[in-house]
């Protein structure tokens, strides 16, 4: 997935309102305890390296970091 696939996705959802949560693929350990929820907060919780800077040479990437 790119930004502009996800762009495309968030476009159409009504409720723009909505907070975003963040998980791995399952919610929960083998175990069967839930995992923590983590949630997307404000634009500090977003990171860019754009292609071509140091260490991202060959591809740029966009990181979410959520927090509980």
């Amino acid at each position: 997935m790119n930004v502009q696939q996800l762009i495309e996705i968030l476009e159409k959802i009504d409720d723009k309102t909505l907070p975003i949560r963040v998980i791995e693929e399952k919610d929960y350990y083998e175990s069967g305890d839930a995992k923590p929820n983590f949630w997307l907060h404000l634009e500090t919780d977003i990171e860019l390296n754009n292609t071509g800077q140091s260490g991202y040479e060959q591809s740029g990437e966009v990181r979410l970091i959520g927090s509980e």
